[in-house]
């Protein structure tokens, strides 16, 4: 689990996340929801799920479903644009 998270924060991200799941069932947003809840109960929550470095707190708060960093994210997306 991320360092750089509280307990408070880790409560608050786990609430948004259950909420996701619940509101907007059968969606993309909540199978994202649900694989970043699996993470948190690994405990592999707050890494990316390609190079394991830390994913900042900030960005956690903003998205929690966020499974890459920003630096993998970008590759992503141009990989996208290119395809």
């Amino acid at each position: 689990m991320s360092e750089s998270l509280s307990a408070q924060q880790l409560l608050r991200i786990r609430s948004k996340l259950e909420a996701i799941i619940t509101e907007q069932p059968e969606t993309s947003a909540a199978l994202s929801a649900s694989a970043a809840l699996q993470r948190m109960r690994s405990g592999e929550y707050g890494y990316c799920v390609e190079c394991g470095d830390e994913i900042s707190a900030a960005r956690l708060a903003a998205k929690p479903d966020v499974a890459l960093c920003v630096d993998c994210q970008a590759l992503k997306d141009e990989e996208d644009e290119d395809a």
